[in-house]
């Protein structure tokens, strides 16, 4: 435990030291997009509640949580301009930690291309990509996880790659509120650009059975402001099952599950946030082994579009 602590300090000191560093850009900036619709529909926040696979994106620290073998997929509807955005995730518990490999990929397609004469040659594609190992271990009290990145970029028949990493810390207070830190494509760089990185800060309680609240405060590498997202999240029970409910912890499949039994352990959620002022909403549904989400996000700027998140997580 003293060498887990040592190691979550030397992460908090890189942290700080990162936040004074200068030069930014926007390489890789879908990254910033977001997965998972659950988080998304409470406003972009999980640095310190999330509680499923997707924690790989928001801190792989609470991977910790998950004992259960899990599968999530999002796709996204409404983009605009033949754009797409994408997201997969596989995790399971290992016996010294969790492991989880996780993938983003974004594409615009129709892209019109033009000489230097200002002549039409042709239409062509960009695809963005974003693969990651990520790994957790934890106690009951404190979890620390790490996730090694790499990037890809292809325009036209030019491409470029490179790596970075994230890193992240959960402090679980008592059973109504945990803490989070999250510091996201640290040291990260595509074809010798730099990816500016964001440093998270989260707070999340839990005041009633199946309520979840969550404030996240994000930091990005040579910008002023600092976005927040606030998030909401209230599960209730639709079967008869009344040991359901919100929180941190995870149900395993049953043996020989019926179709009675399967309804009796079936919970809706709701959620509603604030990304940086901009309003999120969406709801779920959660079976024993299964769940689907569904996010509405709107836009962060006037000519963009309000967007659809629909993700589906299995468990086994």
């Amino acid at each position: 435990m003293k060498s887990l602590r040592l190691i979550i300090a030397l992460i908090f000191i890189s942290m700080i030291v990162m936040l004074c560093a200068d030069g930014n850009n926007n390489a890789a900036s879908y990254i910033r997009m977001g997965v998972g619709a659950k988080a998304l529909a409470m406003g972009s926040t999980g640095v310190a509640s999330m509680n499923n696979v997707t924690a790989a994106y928001w801190n792989p620290a609470a991977l910790s949580r998950l004992n259960d073998f899990e599968i999530a997929t999002m796709v996204t509807s409404n983009l605009g301009y033949d754009r797409s955005y994408n997201f997969a995730a596989i995790g399971m518990d290992m016996k010294y930690g969790y492991v989880a490999v996780s993938w983003i990929n974004a594409s615009l397609t129709g892209l019109e291309g033009y000489d230097a004469n200002n002549n039409f040659t042709g239409e062509f594609d960009n695809s963005e990509n974003n693969i990651a190992l990520s790994y957790a271990l934890g106690s009951k009290r404190v979890r620390f996880g790490v996730t090694a990145k790499m990037y890809s970029s292809k325009i036209d028949e030019d491409s470029a790659t490179g790596y970075g990493f994230d890193a992240g810390t959960i402090l679980e207070i008592n059973e109504y509120m945990s803490l989070g830190l999250m510091m996201r494509d640290a040291f990260s760089e595509i074809d010798d650009d730099d990816v500016p990185y964001q440093f998270i800060i989260g707070a999340a309680a839990y005041p009633y059975h199946g309520v979840t609240l969550e404030f996240d405060f994000r930091k990005e590498e040579d910008v002023n402001d600092i976005k927040v997202g606030i998030g909401a999240e209230y599960w209730l029970t639709l079967g008869n099952d009344g040991e359901m409910g919100a929180g941190l912890g995870n149900r395993r499949q049953q043996e020989n599950t019926t179709w009675s039994d399967l309804l009796s352990k079936t919970e809706g959620g709701l959620r509603l946030g604030a990304d940086d002022s901009n309003f999120t909403a969406g709801f779920g549904l959660r079976f024993n082994n299964f769940e689907t989400n569904y996010a509405f996000v709107t836009a962060p700027e006037d000519f963009m579009n309000d967007t659809h998140r629909f993700e589906l997580i299995l468990r086994f």
